[in-house]
């Protein structure tokens, strides 16, 4: 008879809690560093429950829903915005691996594939230096606080249960899936620029001395020529990384309004 006044009182927190840790849980399974298989689950678990203890008094959520149905189709919403918020990380670490890929091949690094643990998927040597790089940038701007600062303005545009699917979302995400390619062409541009150079000047040193065996010489050079490059163009990548992390605060407001607007 007494449990059922505290049961009262404890279960509208509890669910309120839920709703909270739902929307953190999402991005912290599309977080590109917390994603990966190498995090332990008990590792993710822990840092959403700690992040939602952290941050339940600087949010305050409305009275919710006693309908079940209502209730688990409200905590699959917040799920995607998390997921959403998530998305928009990822899609800047996806143009790093496409740079990673596209220079491995041009420098003569297409058959040394890598094991990632992150993914469990093989990649090239490029990807892996280009993730690193930008894991360092990443850190070292404190771009993991914007995500923070993220989860608690998010529920100022969308309140519990309140996010809508529109086509604006799909045209968004089309739009950051574009500029993802840009920004690969980018990283890679300086180094497929000298490697076209040396492809040239090889034809050209094929066809003036015949007896060089011009496929074989071409490996170390284009290698060299390419590590060169990458040395001399990182204040380049660093600063480009900077940028495309200083901005993800507008993207995910950006996001946030499509999905509080629908």
């Amino acid at each position: 008879m007494n449990m059922a006044p505290a049961l009262h009182l404890v279960l509208p927190e509890f669910q309120s809690f839920l709703v909270l840790v739902s929307r953190i849980g999402g991005i912290v399974a599309a977080f590109p560093m917390l994603g990966g298989r190498t995090v332990p689950h008990q590792i993710k678990i822990a840092l959403v429950v700690m992040l939602g203890i952290a941050l339940s008094p600087l949010i305050r959520l409305p009275q919710l829903s006693q309908d079940v149905f209502e209730l688990t189709a409200g905590l699959a919403s917040e799920l995607l915005i998390g997921l959403v918020i998530g998305l928009a990380v990822r899609l800047v670490f996806g143009a790093l691996e496409i740079a990673g890929e596209l220079l491995g091949v041009q420098m003569g690094f297409g058959a040394v594939q890598l094991l990632d643990p992150m993914t469990a998927q093989h990649s090239s040597v490029m990807s892996e230096y280009f993730r690193i790089v930008a894991m360092l940038v990443f850190l070292s701007l404190n771009a993991h606080m914007v995500v923070v600062a993220a989860i608690v303005s998010s529920y100022e545009t969308i309140p519990p249960f309140g996010a809508r699917l529109s086509s604006a979302l799909g045209e968004e995400v089309l739009q950051l899936s574009q500029h993802m390619f840009v920004v690969a062409l980018q990283l890679s541009a300086p180094v497929l620029v000298v490697m076209i150079l040396i492809n040239i000047l090889l034809a050209m040193l094929g066809r003036a001395v015949v007896q060089i065996n011009v496929f074989v010489l071409s490996f170390p050079i284009t290698i060299l020529g390419g590590l060169l490059v990458l040395g001399l163009a990182l204040p380049y990548t660093v600063s480009l990384f900077e940028r495309e992390f200083i901005g993800l605060h507008d993207t995910i407001e950006r996001l946030m309004r499509i999905l509080g607007h629908g």
